[in-house]
């Protein structure tokens, strides 16, 4: 009962010196996967190291992380070295980071440049070659571990998001065995002629992940005929086999979002188009019902109007009947009375042409040759010529004598 009470600051205090006066955990380098990486903008980092078994929080400050050449991100492998303490205000324990070296990535991303390379000529990677993916899939087929967190992942959202069949291709995801494994489920799930496939794995280290970035698989997945979706690892991990895919999604989870539409928009969508599509008919049958009274209106004023010139011809007809007939009555009487007129004028015109033949054959016959020639007189003529002299007498030449009752042809002698 007699026992010291201790505090709570006063407990971590102890434990932080007992940690601080250890000489092993005063200089410690320690091997693990970095996960909730922080960067903060003091320019601390804070991120945890883990293994299969454990975790443990790390603090790595500015004053030495700023001599690094990376950054490091989450599913990085490293060795840090530093020492061993405890944050007094949350209480963990934690490693207060000095140094960090990469953890063999190098030669992983040496590996990687290379594959890629010798694909990229190939077409391995062009864009024009990547299948579409289909918008409702009726069939899905998945390439992943038995009992996995991916499958599980994969199968719930599926289940959630579309009514789809669900084809599952288990295959070793990590380890030797995993390159062929994952060959293999990959043909199987090609040949089941689903609409699409997912080749998804959960996150890991990069040497869990690595066997995605073999040259075998990368061939698979392009001879695949059915579009491939690849949902490997987490957002940050990018392997050769993603970048093969005809579409590569962040995280399995991702992938099977991006491999099937939402029912629930799906559904939406429909009835807002079924909605639109009724009012669209809706508004056509109401303008075709509007059309359709105009147009009755105007063949009812068509009619009327027919009716209507109807009557007015009719009238007109009436009208021009009687206008008609006093017209041809009128111009019967005017041609009777031009007739009239004509026949009078006609008269009285060739009284006076005869009255005028007879003073102007008068004056004619009294200046007629003949009646000078009846008395005696003769015409002498010599050349179709009237000698008016005897100079113009051609003494070598007959002379043709007119008289009264006929010609005569005479020479002419010279006195």
């Amino acid at each position: 009962m007699n026992q010291k009470i201790w505090s709570i600051s006063q407990l971590v205090g102890y434990i932080k010196q007992q940690l601080a006066n250890d000489f092993i955990l005063r200089n410690i380098s320690v091997q693990g996967e970095i996960g909730n990486f922080t960067n903060h903008f003091s320019g601390h980092w804070y991120f945890t190291l883990k293994d299969s078994g454990a975790l443990i929080n790390c603090a790595m400050f500015k004053g030495y992380n700023s001599v690094l050449d990376f950054i490091p991100k989450n599913g990085d492998t490293v060795i840090v070295n530093g020492s061993v303490n405890v944050f007094e205000k949350s209480g963990q324990m934690q490693i207060v980071v000095t140094h960090m070296k990469q953890s063999g990535e190098g030669d992983f991303y040496a590996q990687f440049e290379k594959t890629r390379k010798k694909l990229e000529p190939l077409g391995y990677f062009d864009q024009e070659r990547k299948k579409p993916i289909p918008q409702y899939p009726s069939s899905i087929s998945v390439v992943t571990g038995a009992n996995t967190a991916a499958s599980q992942d994969v199968r719930i959202t599926l289940a959630r998001r579309w009514p789809v069949e669900l084809r599952e291709v288990y295959a070793t995801v990590q380890g030797k065995e995993a390159i062929e494994s994952i060959v293999e489920g990959l043909k199987t799930a090609d040949s089941q002629h689903s609409d699409v496939i997912i080749l998804a794995r959960g996150g890991g280290s990069v040497d869990d992940l690595w066997c995605f970035n073999d040259e075998k698989i990368a061939k698979a997945i392009f001879e695949c005929k059915t579009p491939v979706i690849t949902g490997i690892g987490h957002e940050i991990d990018t392997t050769i086999a993603d970048l093969v895919a005809d579409k590569r999604a962040a995280t399995p989870t991702a992938a099977a979002v991006a491999a099937s539409p939402d029912i629930k928009e799906v559904k939406q969508n429909v009835a807002n188009m079924r909605y639109t599509l009724e009012k669209i008919m809706e508004n056509r049958l109401n303008q075709a019902a509007q059309m359709t009274d105009y147009q009755t209106n105007r063949l009812l004023q068509f009619t009327n109007r027919i009716t209507d010139t109807q009557s007015r011809v009719n009238n007109c007809r009436h009208i021009i009947s009687l206008s008609l007939v006093k017209s041809v009555e009128t111009v019967r009487q005017k041609i009777i009375s031009n007739k009239e007129n004509l026949t009078s004028g006609l008269k009285m015109l060739y009284q006076k042409k005869e009255n005028q033949y007879q003073r102007e054959n008068l004056l004619l016959d009294s200046l007629s040759p003949l009646k000078t020639l009846s008395r005696g007189y003769i015409i002498s003529q010599q050349n179709n010529k009237i000698i008016k002299s005897v100079k113009e007498i051609d003494r070598e030449k007959n002379i043709v004598l007119t008289y009264s009752d006929g010609n005569i042809e005479v020479k002419s002698v010279e006195e």
